[in-house]
């Protein structure tokens, strides 16, 4: 065995320095037939070298001088060069050096990875995007029952993300939020018919997009949204309350913010003693935080009749000049039907309420990159994305010859998918957390 661990060369040389080492190497055999009509019948046609990088080794960083010769076929005259397994003709570097710019194309920057293995930063990107567009092709879902739509802010504009809420995993980011688009990933799920139930947040394009696309499925606004649309109110009118007030006054209210938008269940026994304070001197901002409360209460009903009359009771005790809770009100009838079948189906996307954050992180350790890299790392480069799970075929009785360099979407079709492709959420949350991105 040589010290390339390559067997169609053979070593003549090695010239190395502190940093770079070249081998020298010739072909072992010849061409078994000219590339462009198969014939077996060419000659020597001059000489030739060829310079192609390889995997560092020893500290060193390699690079492999082919001395060979040119061909030219007897029977249709084409002048040809040899083609090894193990070298990639495009980018001039080994099969087995593209195989670890892929992998490490979803951990490092591409300028980093081009400098330690001496290629341009132009043939990183280009091998990356190969490898995703390749990846891709394995996004294989297994349509989920339970189909999650959210947004994240991700390379300065909203995105769509598309969850599997059961299985607790993300399926895809999508670069749009337009009608159009989320229509067009909906119509191209397998077995779209299966989901029964979608959650989304209150964009109507989702809720357009799949009525239109999944007709039967149940469609309910995320409680976590809804809450959201409150909390976001009560700070609306605290604000506003706030800034009324003289600069005296305002010096008492150096904790309201906390204190309005935490749960009362949360509350500890301190925080009880100090709001109660606030609210005698200032009982605009207890009733603020009581219709908060309030409203989160009417979750706690068991049915859809009952949760509706609770809103309609909440409703007649919020005052008219409480403009941000008016606008809550005027945007829960819009969307009444879909926020209260929840109550029909108690189902939230709870997993995915911390995905904006997930993302944000992702975006920061990639500073500078575009979306489709951003998607690719968040899809593909962690440990918590679930390929496919295959089940060989019996290739007991079948012989394969390799008469190029090994590619895997060769083999598709001897396999049998058990589980959808997914990024599983919790896992996301530890890689990040353990800073192992």
């Amino acid at each position: 065995m040589n010290i390339l661990n390559l067997p169609e060369f053979e070593v003549l040389d090695t010239i190395q320095d502190d940093h770079d080492m070249t081998v020298i190497v010739k072909p072992v055999k010849e061409p078994v037939a000219c590339p462009e009509c198969g014939g077996v019948e060419y000659y020597k046609h001059g000489k030739s070298k060829r310079f192609v990088r390889d995997l560092n080794s020893f500290g060193k960083r390699v690079g492999i001088e082919i001395h060979t010769h040119r061909y030219k076929c007897r029977y249709c005259n084409t002048t040809f060069s040899q083609h090894y397994k193990s070298i990639d003709d495009r980018d001039k570097i080994t099969i087995r050096l593209r195989e670890q710019i892929e992998k490490e194309s979803l951990k490092k920057p591409f300028a980093n990875i081009a400098e330690e293995y001496s290629v341009s930063p132009t043939t990183v990107k280009r091998i990356f995007n190969a490898y995703i567009e390749r990846l891709e092709k394995d996004m294989t879902f297994l349509t989920p029952v339970i189909l999650g739509i959210d947004e994240a802010h991700l390379n300065k504009s909203m995105r769509a993300v598309y969850t599997d809420i059961i299985g607790r995993k993300v399926l895809d980011i999508q670069p749009s939020r337009k009608k159009s688009d989320v229509k067009d990933f909906l119509s191209k799920l397998p077995n779209k018919e299966n989901i029964e139930v979608v959650t989304i947040d209150m964009w109507r394009y989702y809720k357009e997009a799949v009525y239109e696309e999944l007709p039967k499925a149940q469609v309910i606004v995320d409680r976590f949204h809804v809450i959201q649309l409150v909390n976001n109110a009560l700070e609306g009118e605290r604000k506003s309350f706030k800034g009324s007030l003289d600069r005296k006054q305002r010096s008492k209210l150096l904790k309201d913010r906390f204190l309005l938008l935490r749960n009362k269940e949360d509350l500890e026994p301190k925080q009880i003693w100090d709001m109660q304070l606030m609210f005698l001197d200032f009982p605009q901002l207890k009733l603020a935080y009581e219709l908060k409360e309030q409203f989160r209460d009417i979750y706690k009903h068991d049915n859809r009749e009952d949760a509706l009359k609770a809103y309609e009771d909440w409703k007649k005790a919020v005052p008219k000049d409480m403009k941000y809770y008016q606008d809550v009100i005027k945007t829960v009838d819009n969307w009444q039907y879909e926020i209260f079948n929840y109550f029909t189906c108690r189902i939230t996307n709870a997993y995915t309420e911390s995905l904006n954050n997930l993302i944000k992180n992702i975006e920061k350790a990639g500073r500078g990159y575009s979306f489709e890299i951003l998607r690719a790392k968040v899809l593909f480069g962690t440990s918590a994305t679930r390929k496919p799970k295959y089940t060989r075929a019996n290739t007991s009785n079948k012989t394969y010859t390799f008469t190029t360099a090994f590619n895997w979407n060769d083999f598709v079709g001897s396999t049998k998918l058990t589980e959808g492709f997914g990024v599983d959420i919790p896992q996301l949350l530890e890689v990040l957390e353990s800073d192992k991105f």
